[in-house]
């Protein structure tokens, strides 16, 4: 026996089958299908996405390697200090945290103590030299973490705002610390993650966009606890090298067409220091033009 509905859509075959009896029905499934489709294809995409931007880099061939640049004009630095006297703090300007301050001859920066810090606190700081520093350059400074293990600290350089400004123009946004001020916001750079506590590598990565280009090793976790370190940045054109006592920890070659052209102009230099490194000494830096 068979019924048919002749207002409906649908007619009833046996005893419980319904079968489509006229297009609409079977257009809309597969319109639903289509989109289906579309969106699961996006969001595969979406996450490979983020995967390959959190990918860490393969680390350069010379990663362990001595290097002593020669094209360094060692005789005339173009800025150096040793923070004998409190008038060294003049040269520098503090964002966030709790301190600048010397103390023995160095120079300390300090955060304040706490359980629990978030990304948007301000007890993270930044130390810009205000000199500012020619595209091509080495810098070089010694350091003294509180604790090896525990901390992170950044260089950030050849920072400019995003249409040339300087760092200090009043014209940028305001900053105290918070990081993504620094990476994401008004401002061009490269910045290196030279320590990281017991992380065990170093980062190096392109602003503006939190871009990561480079990893490396991290000499410094495993330092002596009493002793200072000596850490040098040597950028030329689309050479960055990173050395630790000597050996460098990180190199990286911009292409100047992933993360676009490569940062070859003059700019600023800082010294950032998440809020849980809590204190670190400096004992002094020095920046040198290259020949």
């Amino acid at each position: 026996m068979r019924k048919r509905h002749t207002s409906g859509s649908l007619a009833l075959q046996g005893k419980d089958k319904f079968v489509p009896t006229g297009g609409k029905l079977m257009n809309t499934c597969f319109c639903s299908w289509v989109w289906a489709v579309v969106f699961a294809f996006a969001a595969i995409l979406a996450t490979k996405c983020a995967v390959a931007q959190n990918t860490t880099p393969p680390q350069h061939p010379l990663v362990g390697k001595e290097f002593r640049p020669k094209d360094v004009d060692y005789e005339h630095p173009i800025y150096e200090t040793s923070f004998d006297d409190e008038a060294a703090l003049e040269d520098w300007q503090l964002e966030g945290g709790k301190s600048m301050s010397i103390s023995d001859g160095n120079l300390v920066l300090e955060s304040e103590a706490r359980e629990i810090e978030g990304e948007r606190d301000p007890n993270h700081l930044v130390c810009w030299l205000k000199k500012e520093v020619p595209a091509n350059f080495l810098l070089e400074f010694t350091l003294r973490p509180k604790d090896h293990k525990r901390g992170l600290n950044i260089i950030f350089f050849n920072a400019r705002g995003l249409n040339g400004e300087s760092i200090f123009d009043p014209s940028l946004k305001k900053r105290n610390g918070i990081f993504k001020q620094y990476h994401s916001s008004d401002l061009n750079s490269y910045h290196v993650s030279y320590w990281a506590g017991d992380r065990g590598f170093s980062n190096l990565r392109k602003n503006k966009g939190f871009h990561l280009v480079a990893s490396g090793k991290d000499y410094i976790m495993d330092g002596k606890p009493d002793s200072f370190q000596t850490v040098q940045i040597y950028k030329r054109g689309e050479k960055i090298r990173v050395m630790v006592d000597g050996i460098i920890a990180l190199a990286f070659d911009d292409d100047g067409k992933t993360y676009g052209a490569v940062h070859t102009h003059s700019g600023w230099i800082g010294l950032r220091q998440m809020g849980h490194t809590l204190r670190c000494e400096y004992e002094y830096v020095k920046v040198y033009a290259l020949k």
